[in-house]
């Protein structure tokens, strides 16, 4: 991860004096863990805008969701502060963390994108030589294994992280899956402030049964149906296999002067893939229409990397930097060709088996893009009190669509476009910050949902903006607390009356974001977050009353609250922590007529440390969704599936 940024310092009389001093990435990545059974989330969260290690998660936003968006979708993805195309998500056992970078959070941080990033870091060996395994039951069939493999000092500066897993899944609605996956990050350290990494992950998923989804038929919610109760189709199975690769190369030039590069693959194939769409679902459970959408095998692979060189230099006796970089893309994907077969009417409470139909499929269509980043960014500090960051990009931007069918004309689009940012900090006192910043940027829209007749159909990239301004008050070392405000604009797409994926209008998301952290005494952390926003869309769309004034699943309040506490001032084998979540009610139709209700779900969890023989051993048991609560998730295009049940799980890591 990057260093630590400069102290703000230098007064007039030419003796530092520390103001404030805002790290480019979380501080708590400088201390990154490198035992697993030492991994906690909430312990190594610095805000509450979202933070995973391992396979546990804290915050308001995760890397499918940050105000309201998909910053990977988007294109808004870091690996080690790179610039990175992700078609897979990392496979927790090379992905060390990943973490929300929103607000006073990217400053000091080059090129942030408007509606946020999504900043992955990869394991390494660290100094010593460990091998973890660990084993996790859920309960209703939910197991799986894994292994963490650390060989640090294999050949001077050389040192191996390996790690890999199996998982029979169980879903909440009973439908199964085989996941497993194994990789590895190779680090050399030839000398000082040099580092090289390469990695490769290999994985796959079989016989992964097509969760069902429901649209409702009018402005009524479905019944409240048994979980844990397959409705789904025993042959229409997904598989695929991924494989994701990349080298990392950070190295001084010349005094004050690095090189900053990336070169990353990521790629799957889909082997099969089926969608199960009940539609037309009424209050009473009956289903109007069941059809499954088979598609033929197809892929999605991209080339992306950026380099950067970064020259540090003073400027009116502040620290500052200048980066140059060439951030670019080449992706490749195959849709279409799907076949739609009706099963019919049917019921929720039925387990309405068929016999697997005869697909004919067609020939898929080819997507390219190919774009290119070349940008300067200048930040730093101007004075003791001032700290800043400017940036622009000229980008080079190209698609092209390659449709099979003779018929159809073929799509060519490019644009040019100026992405730029810029912000400014400002130390009022030594406790208090206040941040602003604006950003206007170039950003992929979301591809068809399953639902549209024109599947799997990417739109053009989009053009965005974002203002936001944040309040950061410090009132001793051990809290923080983070106050700010957003506007977020973009065009909006989704399925229109004939349930074609188009440009519908524009979507502006403007809020309101709290973030509080505290470490009172040592070995506990709280941490809190709010987001209160009001979406709204505007258009021929809206005008013409095809579509409400709210886009679809978005809650207008949602909060977070985490708990971990290690007992007897952090040296206790025994801790307990507990998340509590709130979401409000969001709308499931166009026209915004229907809502689900808001919910609130509680889980519970404790750690207990022990040795067994030679092995430290960590007991790790979670409780997920206590009170039982029962609601509905929503898609962005209107699909319903019901939300997890309350269910425990229990995992037992052993480090050797």
């Amino acid at each position: 991860m990057p260093a630590v940024a400069e102290t703000m310092a230098a007064a007039s009389d030419g003796q530092p004096e520390e103001i404030f001093a805002i790290p480019s990435a979380p501080t708590a990545d400088q201390a990154e863990t490198t035992q697993t059974v030492a991994e906690n989330a909430i312990a190594q969260s610095n805000d509450a805008f979202g933070r995973q290690v391992g396979s546990e998660r804290t915050g308001l936003y995760s890397s499918r969701e940050v105000r309201g968006f998909n910053p990977v979708d988007a294109g808004n993805v870091r690996l080690e502060a790179l610039y990175y195309d992700q078609v897979n998500g990392l496979s927790p056992r090379i992905n060390s963390s990943s973490t929300i970078r929103v607000g006073i959070a990217t400053l000091g941080y080059a090129f942030p994108a408007p509606t946020g990033l999504v900043d992955y870091g990869l394991r390494k060996a660290g100094f010593g030589r460990s091998l973890t395994l660990d084993i996790s039951r859920r309960e209703r069939g939910h197991e799986g294994i894994g292994y963490d493999l650390r060989l640090g000092g294999i050949a001077p500066g050389l040192g191996l992280f390996s790690g890999g897993f199996y998982r029979a899944v169980q879903s909440d609605d009973a439908s199964r899956a085989h996941r497993a996956n194994v990789g590895f990050v190779l680090s050399y350290d030839p000398k000082a402030q040099t580092e090289l990494l390469a990695y490769a992950s290999v994985g796959g998923t079989r016989d992964e049964e097509a969760r069902p989804m429901i649209f409702v038929a009018g402005d009524a919610l479905p019944p409240e149906i048994e979980r844990f109760r397959f409705l789904g189709q025993d042959w229409a199975d997904n598989e695929n296999d991924t494989l994701d690769a990349g080298l990392i190369l950070r190295t001084p030039l010349a005094p004050n002067l690095r090189l900053e590069s990336g070169t990353f693959f990521s790629g799957k194939r889909d082997l099969s893939r089926f969608s199960d769409l009940m539609t037309g679902v009424t209050a009473d459970g009956a289903i109007a229409d069941r059809a499954i959408i088979a598609s033929p095998r197809s892929f999605d692979r991209s080339f992306s990397g950026e380099l950067r060189l970064v020259q540090e230099l003073r400027l009116f006796g502040q620290a500052q930097q200048i980066s140059a970089s060439l951030r670019g893309r080449d992706r490749l994907r195959t849709f279409g060709g799907a076949q739609r077969i009706s099963l019919g009417a049917g019921s929720l409470f039925v387990h309405d088996r068929r016999p697997e139909p005869v697909f004919t499929l067609g020939d898929t269509n080819r997507d390219k893009v190919r774009q290119l980043f070349a940008g300067l960014a200048w930040s730093g500090a101007l004075t003791r009190f001032l700290r800043f960051d400017l940036g622009a990009s000229a980008i080079d931007y190209t698609k092209t669509v390659d449709y099979a069918a003779p018929g159809t004309p073929d799509v060519a689009t490019g644009a040019k476009p100026i992405a730029w940012n810029g912000s400014l900090a400002l130390a009022l006192t030594r406790r208090l910050t206040l941040f602003g910043a604006l950003a206007r940027g170039m950003e992929e829209a979301d591809v068809a949902p399953d639902r549209a007749v024109n599947r799997a159909e990417a739109p053009s990239a989009i053009n965005t903006r974002q203002e936001e301004l944040v309040l950061r008050y410090d009132p001793d070392d051990a809290v923080t607390i983070l106050l700010g405000a957003f506007r977020i604009s973009k065009p909006y797409y989704n399925l229109d009356s004939g349930l074609r994926y188009r440009l519908l209008g524009t979507v502006v998301n403007e809020g309101l974001e709290f973030s509080a952290i505290a470490r009172p005494v040592t070995g506990m952390t709280l941490l809190g977050g709010a987001v209160l926003s009001d979406p709204s869309l505007s258009g021929e769309a809206v005008d013409e009353g095809l579509i409400g004034t709210r886009p679809v699943s978005q809650p207008r309040l949602r909060m977070t609250g985490n708990f971990d506490w290690r007992l007897d001032q952090g040296t206790s084998p025994f801790s307990f922590d507990f998340t509590l979540d709130h979401k409000g009610s969001r709308p499931v139709n166009a026209l915004g007529t229907l809502l689900v209700g808001a919910e609130t779900t509680l889980d519970l969890g404790m750690r207990y440390r022990f040795m067994l023989g030679d092995a430290d051993m960590v007991l790790r048991v979670r409780a997920e969704n206590v009170l039982d609560d029962y609601g509905w998730n929503v898609s962005s295009s209107g699909a319903l599936t019901y939300s997890s049940a309350r269910t425990v799980q229990f995992q037992l890591y052993a480090e050797f």
